[in-house]
C-alpha cells in the first residue's frame, strides 16, 4: 500500500478530531513531512523527489478521497517546493536543506514593502495561510517600493516567530486546513529571505522547473476537487445499494431513474478526470525537450478549471440524489460537498481562468505572468 494511502486512511479515522481543531494534528503532519510528501517537488540537491506532476497530482486525489484537508494542506505547502528550482541556492539552501522543510503562505502582493539597507521593511495581512503552523517558513507576497514609486511585485519567506497568526478560520468545509489569516508589521527581512516573484526562470534545468509554476498550483488545487469527486462517485454506488426510499420496496441501484442518474454522476467525474490526466501528460512530454508555451500553460488552467468544475457538479448532483441522508454533518456526501464548495472558490481554478485561457486560444496577446 502506498504512503498516501495510509496517511489518507489515518486522516479519515481521525476525521472529528481534525475538524475539531480545525487544523491536522501535529504528529499527522509530522508523518506526511517524513514520508517526503511536502517535498515531492523540491530539487533532489535539496532532499527532495523532483517528482512529476503526474506524480503529484495522483497523491493529491489520494489523500482527498478520505480526507480534503490533508490532501488541500499537502498540496499548497508542497506546491512551495518549486521555489527551491527557482531561488539561487545561497536562498533556496536555508529553506529546503531541513528533512522536514514545509512552506506555506499566500503569494498574492498584499503586503507592502521598502528597500533598505540589507534587505526590506515588510508590512502586511494575508488570507488562505493554509497549513502555516506547521510551517518552518511562511511566504507573503508583497509589492515593493522606494518612495511613491512602484518596483514591483515579490515575496518574502518569515520565520513562523516573526509572524502574528489570527485564529479566524471557521468555515463551511475543509475546516481541517487552518487557512488563517497572519500579519506582520514593519519587519525587517534580510536580502536572502526574499525574491521577485513571479521567477521568470528556473536556476536549475530539469523538466520539473519548465513546467508551469501557476499551472502547478493549479493542478495541486484541482487534484483535491478530482479525490473529492471520485469518493462520491464510489460513496454513491455503495448507498444504492443500500438504500430504499421510504415506502418503495426496491433499492435505489434497481430503479431506471436512478441508474441514469449515477452514470451522468460518474460519466462528470470521468470526462473531468481523463481531460486533467491528458493535459498533464501532454505538458509533460513538452518540457522534456523545452520550456512550457503560453498555449501549453493556458491548457493546464483550462483543464484544471474545467475539471474542476466538473467535479463540483458531480458532488452537487451526488448530494441531491442521496436526498435526506445526505443532509446530516455526519454524511460523507455532506463532508464531500462542503470541502468541494471551498475548492471552487480558489483563483487558481475558478471559472475566471476560462477567459484567460480563451484569450491565448484566440490568439490574443496574454501577459505570461498571468499564466
Amino acid at each position: 500500500m502506498k504512503i498516501e494511502q495510509i496517511l489518507g486512511e489515518e486522516a479519515e479515522r481521525r476525521k472529528e478530531e481534525i475538524h475539531k481543531l480545525r487544523n491536522i494534528p501535529v504528529d499527522l503532519m509530522d508523518k506526511v513531512k517524513k514520508a517526503g510528501l511536502v517535498k515531492l517537488w523540491a530539487a533532489k540537491t535539496y532532499g527532495g523527489q523532483e517528482a512529476p506532476v503526474s506524480r503529484v497530482a495522483e497523491v493529491l486525489q489520494t489523500l482527498a478521497y478520505h480526507n480534503g484537508s490533508l490532501a488541500w494542506v499537502t498540496g499548497v505547502t508542497g506546491c512551495s517546493s518549486l521555489f527551491s528550482g527557482f531561488l539561487e541556492k545561497e536562498k533556496a539552501k536555508p529553506l529546503f536543506e531541513d528533512p522536514l522543510a514545509m512552506i506555506g503562505g499566500f503569494a498574492g502582493p498584499a503586503g507592502v514593502a521598502v528597500l533598505v539597507d540589507g534587505g526590506l521593511k515588510v508590512s502586511g495581512r494575508w488570507s488562505w495561510g493554509s497549513g502555516i503552523t506547521h510551517c518552518t517558513h511562511i511566504v507573503g507576497g508583497i509589492m515593493i517600493k522606494k518612495g511613491e514609486e512602484i518596483l514591483g511585485a515579490a515575496i518574502a519567506f518569515f520565520l513562523p516567530e516573526e509572524v502574528e497568526m489570527i485564529d479566524n478560520w471557521q468555515v463551511l468545509g475543509l475546516r481541517g486546513t487552518h487557512s488563517i489569516d497572519y500579519k506582520v508589521d514593519d519587519l525587517f527581512i534580510p536580502d536572502d529571505r526574499w525574491s521577485w516573484f513571479p521567477i521568470k526562470k528556473a536556476v536549475i534545468d530539469q523538466p520539473l522547473y519548465r513546467f508551469s509554476f501557476l499551472g502547478a498550483l493549479s493542478i495541486s488545487i484541482a487534484s483535491v476537487g478530482l479525490g473529492l469527486a471520485k469518493r462520491t462517485v464510489d460513496e454513491l454506488i455503495s448507498f444504492s445499494k443500500l438504500k430504499s426510499p421510504f415506502g418503495q420496496g426496491k433499492p435505489l441501484s434497481g430503479r431506471p431513474e436512478y441508474q441514469m442518474q449515477i452514470a451522468e454522476v460518474s460519466g462528470k467525474y470521468l470526462a473531468a478526470a481523463a481531460l486533467f490526466k491528458e493535459t498533464i501528460s501532454n505538458a509533460e512530454k513538452e518540457v522534456l525537450t523545452g520550456s512550457c508555451s503560453i498555449e501549453m500553460k493556458a491548457n493546464i488552467r483550462l483543464a484544471s478549471a474545467q475539471a474542476t468544475d466538473l467535479a463540483h457538479q458531480a458532488v452537487q448532483e451526488a448530494y441531491k440524489i442521496a436526498g435526506g441522508s445526505s443532509i446530516w454533518d455526519t454524511s460523507k456526501f455532506s463532508e464531500l460537498l462542503r470541502d468541494m464548495n471551498v475548492v471552487t472558490q480558489h483563483g487558481m481554478v475558478s471559472r475566471g481562468n476560462m477567459r484567460t485561457a480563451g484569450a491565448v486560444l484566440l490568439g490574443n496577446k496574454v501577459p505570461e505572468v498571468m499564466l
